[in-house]
């Protein structure tokens, strides 16, 4: 008489032959949820997100921080981790103007130990987020997502992404900074959410660390090929800013870090070995 196999044995023998992407650590992950509607930096304390401490601040510069709004960001790829809670915002100032106290405005959070680079950390960390700007009133003066260390002063400031017309940049494309010198990546702004992913790659050694940008890269199977890389920086960082000095609408969302390119792109394992673990109970349910 053949014998009986359990079935959780039998589901998880087929799930085993189920191809898997593979990960490192997702080391934080923001979607802004647990907040009102309103002003970011109004809410305290602010939630509790691994990788943070302390409460959003706002920096004082203009009147018009970046504030909560309620659904979040969604982009297309079907390979993408997905959106949650709400997503951060600055409206559109009808008035139009660059960059006076009624439309412009920045926050900042405090990294720990986990997410925070000093002069010594060494090797690979990802960042990725969602980016969409209205483009209301034409090219966009400084609408970013920033690193800082100690301060938000701008000769702190050691890494931006985003849409800036600094260093010589158009304000029509998407571009970064790293140590206040400018890239463009090569993608025209537009009003469609955008995927960033960033890769820093790290080293002790004064002038040695380097950066790679993707806008919409393919997802799947790791570090993909393009991007566009900059190299011979030295950085360092414990705060994380929006900026928004800008007539123009923008919006910020799911802020992964982790330790490879798919920790912060596509669905963790777990959640996916569940689904199909999931299924195939269904199935066989189904089937007797």
């Amino acid at each position: 008489m053949k014998p009986t196999i359990p079935l959780w044995r039998s589901c998880v023998a087929a799930v085993v032959f189920v191809p898997a992407i593979s990960h490192a650590v997702v080391l934080s992950h923001d979607s802004f949820s647990g907040y009102t509607a309103g002003e970011i930096q109004a809410v305290v304390p602010s939630p509790a997100v691994a990788g943070y401490t302390g409460n959003w601040t706002d920096v004082d510069f203009g009147d018009a921080e970046p504030s909560i709004t309620a659904g979040s960001l969604i982009y297309g790829d079907a390979l993408y981790a997905g959106s949650s809670g709400d997503r951060v915002t600055v409206a559109n100032n009808t008035t139009g103007g660059e960059i006076t106290a009624a439309n412009s405005g920045r926050v900042f959070r405090t990294l720990d130990s986990t997410l925070a680079v000093t002069d010594s950390t060494t090797g690979s960390l990802y960042m990725s987020f969602l980016f969409q700007s209205g483009q209301e009133t034409g090219a966009t003066t400084y609408q970013m997502l920033s690193l800082y260390n100690a301060t938000t002063s701008d000769a702190n400031r050691n890494f931006d992404i985003g849409i800036t017309t600094n260093g010589g940049q158009s304000g029509t494309a998407y571009n970064f900074g790293a140590d206040n010198a400018y890239t463009t990546t090569g993608v025209a702004a537009n009003t469609t959410v955008h995927l960033f992913v960033v890769k820093f790659d790290l080293s002790a050694v004064a002038g040695s660390d380097s950066i790679t940008v993707w806008v919409d890269p393919t997802l799947g199977a790791g570090d993909p090929t393009g991007g566009v890389t900059v190299t011979g920086k030295t950085l360092t960082w414990d705060r994380l800013t929006f900026s928004d000095y800008e007539g123009n609408s923008a919006a910020w969302d799911e802020v992964r870090w982790g330790t490879d390119f798919n920790s912060v792109t596509v669905p963790e394992p777990t959640s996916a070995l569940l689904g199909s673990l999931g299924g195939l109970l269904l199935l066989r349910r189904r089937k007797r």
